[in-house]
């Protein structure tokens, strides 16, 4: 699977992914609840949807990383979605899930509110996010899709996450 994950048919500046194909080409999202915003992941980044489970807390950990699961022999950070997006923490709910999701090498389990559905969309209705959202930093809305009365935010997980990730590679070894 590769790595860079672009769904725009053009991206905006300071995105800098592998060349997007036809904007006719059919992508598929899955899209989920973070408080009452709708967000959406190429579903190329989401290995599987599972219901919570119990989570094991980290000390000194960012307060948007919940902590540990262990998930059949693997050991995944939980991320919870709407305390990195909106600084609050997310609402317990038997509607909740965890979005197991591959960065690169890495896994990690994203916590949402509720999963809203797959959804297909083409390339081309992909609509890069504002330029005012992206100016002077690495953007994690990079697109917005679907009809006005129901715009979904296309997160890059990968740069929602950039600094974590930059800080365990450069972790030193115990």
């Amino acid at each position: 699977m590769k790595d860079s994950v672009n769904l725009l048919s053009h991206h905006p500046s300071g995105v800098h992914e592998a060349p997007a194909g036809p904007p006719d080409t059919p992508v598929q999202l899955c899209a989920f609840f973070v408080g009452e915003d709708e967000y959406a992941l190429d579903i190329q980044r989401v290995e599987e949807v599972l219901p919570l489970q119990r989570v094991t807390p980290i000390p000194h950990a960012p307060s948007f990383v919940e902590g540990v699961v262990h998930l059949r022999g693997v050991i995944l950070p939980v991320v919870d979605l709407r305390k990195r997006l909106q600084g609050q923490p997310s609402v317990e709910s038997r509607k909740a899930r965890l979005l197991v999701c591959r960065l690169g090498a890495r896994r990690v389990a994203v916590k949402v509110e509720r999963v809203a559905e797959v959804l297909r969309a083409r390339r081309g209705d992909i609509k890069p996010a504002p330029a005012l959202t992206v100016a002077g930093r690495s953007p994690f809305v990079v697109g917005v899709c679907g009809p006005p009365d129901r715009l979904r935010l296309l997160l890059d997980l990968k740069a929602l996450l950039r600094a974590e990730l930059e800080r365990e590679a450069i972790r030193p070894a115990r």
